[in-house]
Formats: structure tokens, sequence, C-alpha cells
């Protein structure tokens, strides 16, 4: 028999005992959590309401712990906890290799041999190191034998977490394609190097843009001197107390949209061709991050001095806009040979480009920026092949035919091949020479 709201309701008050007897479907559950809390608490003793209330239970329990495995770890309640459990033998009161586990700040004071945690990367912590280790290893830790599994994660999670004292927030930048402090690091004065011999080398922090003879220093453990003054950058420590604004947060389980990125075309991204007006920049290979946001590219060249062909980007001030260019390729028109004739040795016969990507989120120019160079040729193609492509045909007499008739020569990609008696210029003449040596087959003889 199939019940209805009001016959239930009704069967419920005249056979309260039987009535889950004739109801098999999941009406019963759906009615049943209808019922005014004194009704409520009478069936709970019943079969289905006790089913019910595990139910129930078994729910609330699953939400509670689903919420906490998605909260950050805590130093002193559960990595103190580990430490003091496990490790009081040797290194809480007996600091042995001079490593002392009674405190924060004694865990990040490491021991004789270095740093016992490297803060968001625990393959490279010398703690978690040890702790993996196999029991027959003479350097196992604890010596007592090894942690539980789980004890052992959850040091790894707290270490890539940033190894923090307190636990940061839960919403931040959640890109790890953004700004890291995993990678901020300067490996140079790592290995003990003094910091003048790196500079000198070329060497700088990471996420630093050497643009000319002015780094970005856009790192968040490294000072940046703005402007810089020539002083070598300042190891500060930001990411130990947790990632600076826009770096990418691995504790955080909500984005809040503040992802800063540093990926820039650099020379594998860009294509140079070379025309005897110009010279056409196209970085279409560049792959920018997959959740970021360009607003544009900002683009200067340099032959000695630098300046900018796609307006300046502090023009009404960087925060207002400024000047932008959202295309991924741009023919710089300039007569190249005469700069660089006048530039002499300091250009080495290079044009530079720098293209800085314009992150919706960049506070400011130069956080996404690397330089490229191109070394153009008197003409980058053998003389006659009027299309660069390594061989002499009738397309190339086609090409040389057509910029003469439109006098363009000197304007279009390769057109500087076209001048095949050498004589400065194109007319009819270069067109026998060239259909000449076609036939003859002693095109680049």
């Amino acid at each position: 028999m199939t019940f209805t709201g009001s016959q239930f309701r009704d069967k419920y008050e005249i056979e309260p005992r039987t009535w889950y007897r004739n109801l098999h479907s999941v009406t019963e559950y759906f009615y049943f959590t209808r019922l005014i809390f004194s009704k409520f608490v009478q069936i709970i003793y019943y079969k289905n309401g006790v089913e019910m209330v595990k139910i129930l239970l078994n729910y609330f329990l699953w939400v509670s712990l689903f919420g906490l495995s998605f909260g950050q770890v805590d130093y002193d309640s559960e990595i103190q906890v580990i430490f003091n459990n496990n490790c009081g033998n040797c290194h809480l009161g007996n600091s042995s290799g001079g490593l002392n586990l009674s405190s924060y700040t004694n865990v990040m004071n490491g021991g004789i041999s270095g740093a016992a945690i490297t803060p968001y990367d625990h393959t490279s912590s010398e703690l978690y190191i040890r702790i993996t280790l196999p029991e027959s290893s003479d350097f196992d830790m604890p010596a007592s034998g090894s942690l539980d599994q789980n004890k052992i994660d959850l040091i790894a999670q707290w270490i890539d977490e940033g190894a923090l004292e307190v636990p940061g927030s839960n919403s931040g930048c959640t890109d790890p394609e953004a700004y890291n402090c995993a990678d901020d690091f300067w490996s140079c004065v790592d290995d003990g190097t003094p910091a003048a011999d790196c500079m000198d080398d070329g060497e700088w922090p990471n996420y630093t843009f050497l643009v000319g003879t002015t780094p970005y220093i856009n790192g968040c453990n490294y000072d940046n001197t703005d402007p810089y003054d020539g002083n070598f950058p300042v190891y500060e420590g930001g990411c130990e107390s947790g990632p600076c604004e826009g770096f990418y947060n691995p504790g955080a389980t909500t984005n809040d949209g503040s992802c800063d990125y540093y990926q820039a075309p650099d020379q594998d991204d860009i294509t140079f061709t070379v025309s005897g007006t110009g010279i056409l920049v196209d970085w279409s290979a560049f792959s920018p991050p997959s959740n970021a946001i360009i607003s544009g590219y900002n683009i200067s060249r340099c032959t000695g001095g630098c300046a900018f062909i796609t307006g300046s980007p502090f023009q009404g001030g960087w925060g207002n806009g400024g000047n932008t260019y959202t295309e991924t390729s741009i023919n710089d028109e300039f007569d190249w040979a005469s700069e660089l004739a006048a530039c002499g040795d300091p250009c080495g016969g290079q044009v530079k480009y720098s293209i800085n990507v314009r992150y919706s989120n960049a506070e400011e120019y130069g956080m996404a920026i690397e330089t490229s160079y191109i070394t153009p040729e008197s003409c980058p193609c053998a003389v006659g092949d009027c299309n660069c492509d390594g061989v002499w045909n009738v397309l190339d007499i086609v090409a040389l035919a057509n910029c003469v008739l439109a006098d363009s020569c000197g304007d279009i990609p390769y057109g500087c091949a076209g001048d095949t008696n050498g004589d400065g210029g194109w007319n009819v003449l270069d067109i026998v020479s060239l259909a000449n040596c076609v036939l003859a087959g002693t095109c680049g003889g």
C-alpha cells in the first residue's frame, strides 16, 4: 500500500510502532524529516529512526573531517608535538648535531650542517630527508624508529606550506605558475660566492630582470631599491613569514585573484625578419600562464639608447593604464643600419628588444620582462634569393619584378637580395641578371 502525506500522518498517529513495516519507499525518509520535534524524539528509538540518526551523525562527522583536511598545518599543536614525542632523546635537550627541535625558532636555525628546513620544498629539506631514510641507514631519524607515514606526510605538508609558525590565510594566489617562494633564491650567494662576483658574471637573484644596466628585482626575499642606486640586492627573507602578495600560496584553498606572473617572451620565443627599412618582431610563439590575463605588451628597442616603440608605459601613470599593445608582433620601421653604424662598438652590430608583459595585476613596469637580440646583416639572404628560401627559381624572378615595378624592393623583407648587380638599386638590369643565372643554374656561384 502506498501512503500519501495525509495518510502517513494518520497512520503514524494510529499505529506509531508499526508504520515502518508498511513503508519501504524513499518517502518514509522524506516525511520523517518533516515531523515536528516531539515526534522526532519518539521515533528515534524505532528502527528507521535510529538509522536516520546514524546517517545524520556520519554526515556531520564527514563534513567536519572534510573541512579539517583542507586546513593549514599549525606548528605548535601538530609539528612540535611530533618532535616532542619522537625526538626527545637527541634533539630537545641534547641538541645532537647542533639541531635543537624544542621550538620553532630552534628548528629554523638548523644545526651544524646547515638549515634543517627549506621552506616550500620538503624534498630539499634535510630534516625530511633524514626521516624518510631506510631504518637500516645510520642517518635515519629518529633513531628510535621511523615515524608513522601520516606524521611524515604532515611534516611535508607543513614545509610545503612555507614552514610557517602560524598558519597563513586560506585565501591567496593558488596558481603555481605565478611568482613562487620556492624559486625565490640566489644560488650564487647560497654557494658562498660573493654577490659582487655573481653580478659581474651576469648572475642576479631569481625574478630579477636586467634591462640595459637597470635591474628589476621582483622577488619576495630580496630588497628592490627604487630607483636602483648600484647597491647589491639585500636578502630580507620575506618568504619566511609567508608568501608576498601575488606569490603562489601552497596553503591557500581559495583563489583571491592576486596572482602576479613573471613569464615574458625570451630569445627562443621570438623570430626576427629584417628588411631594408626595419625589423619585424614576432613573439606569437610565447606561451603565457594558462590562468593569466594579459592587458598588453610594452616593447622597447635599444641601439645605444632605448626607446619605446609601442608608447611609454608610464604615460598617464602605470596604474592608470599607460600605453599598451595587444598584438603579438610588430613591424619596427627604422633605419637600423644607420643607427648601428652611429652606435659603433658598444652595440656590436646588435639591436636589443625588451618585451614587458603587462599582466592584469602588475603593479609596475618590469615585473615580467625579457630581452632578446638580433644582429641584422647587410642582407640576410644570398644575392638573388628574393624569398630567402635557399634556392633560385622563377619565384625569385617574379618577386623581384613585382617590387621593381612597385618601387618597393627596399621596403619588403628580403628585398635587399634583389640587387643582383650590386649597384645599390633595383631595376630591370637586376631582373635580367637574375633570370640569366636561374636559366643557367649558376645563381649563388
